[in-house]
């Protein structure tokens, strides 16, 4: 992917998944292989799988991995937020199409988990503090393995349910608009603009 953007591997973000830091401050290539990475490629592998599926009449899952992230607006994040969300929207939708013919759907919604992705992530302090309800890797497959067939959008761990809940209540303009309104104060804002990583 870095190849195919232009990009130096020394230049690819660490995590590889999640670019960290203003929008426009960050190298557009970077922004790209995070878009590549999180929902393109799920994109052209889902379309030769589910062709390969009707063709040959075979019925079995898709699961994608999304985030809680995809549920709220995500500043100093934008590509991971937004691509987590196109990955949602992206499973509701195919569901749609082919739950009929015997394929079926699901995007997980993990809360943060309990892996090596933060190790040498740039530093949000959002992230540090969901951080501390991350779920264990361990939880996962199970949850996942039931929820096939019986939930297109499955939430799993209490960040995720949260972020659920308050889309339940609040409005998401309201939310968008509120977010714009004060996330100058974040220090993470504060941070990036003083040219902090």
């Amino acid at each position: 992917l870095a190849v195919q953007y232009g990009v130096r591997p020394a230049e690819v973000p660490t995590t590889g998944r999640q670019v960290t830091g203003f929008f426009d401050k960050s190298p557009l290539a970077a922004q790209l292989c995070n878009l590549e990475c999180n929902a393109t490629a799920a994109v052209s592998i889902s379309h030769h799988f589910v062709q390969k599926m009707q063709e040959d009449k075979l019925r079995g899952a898709i699961v994608f991995t999304s985030s809680a992230a995809a549920m709220m607006p995500g500043p100093f994040s934008v590509m991971y937020a937004s691509s987590k969300a196109f990955m949602s929207q992206f499973a509701a939708s195919l569901a749609a199409e082919v739950k009929s013919k015997g394929i079926d759907v699901c995007a997980v919604h993990p809360s943060p988990v309990a892996s090596n992705f933060y190790d040498k992530a740039h530093k949000l302090d959002a992230m540090e503090f969901f951080k501390q309800f991350s779920v264990s890797p361990d939880a996962l497959p199970d949850v996942i393995f039931a929820s096939i067939g019986r939930s297109v959008l499955r939430d799993i761990g209490g960040v995720c349910i949260m972020f659920r809940l308050v889309t339940k209540f609040v409005d998401t303009n309201f939310l968008a608009m509120i977010t714009a309104a004060t996330a100058h104060t974040m220090a993470d804002y504060k941070r990036y603009s003083s040219g902090g990583k």
